[in-house]
């Protein structure tokens, strides 16, 4: 039973690592918007401030997805070490 919960955490922890590529990805827009902003001169200040934005959220969602990740892990961890001491108590 451990070693199932243990296999759909890793699972889990699959999907969030695509879901913090996806935010990586994000960010990565909103600093091109910001880029776009500081070149075009006619759409400076809309863009530099969307940019600003889009990448803030992405950045602050790729951190949150790896603080999932690293928990998640340190869980599963702890889930095969209880599961390795019920293996060898009986």
């Amino acid at each position: 039973m451990l070693l199932e919960e243990a296999r759909r955490q890793s699972e889990a922890l699959k999907s969030i690592s695509k879901w913090r590529s996806t935010a990586f990805l994000i960010a990565a827009v909103g600093a091109a918007l910001i880029y776009g902003g500081l070149v075009r001169e006619a759409f400076r200040t809309p863009l530099i401030a969307v940019g600003a934005v889009i990448t803030a959220l992405g950045l602050a969602a790729a951190v949150l997805c790896d603080m999932g990740i690293r928990n998640g892990r340190k869980n599963v961890e702890k889930i095969l070490d209880a599961a390795e001491k019920n293996k060898k108590r009986g």
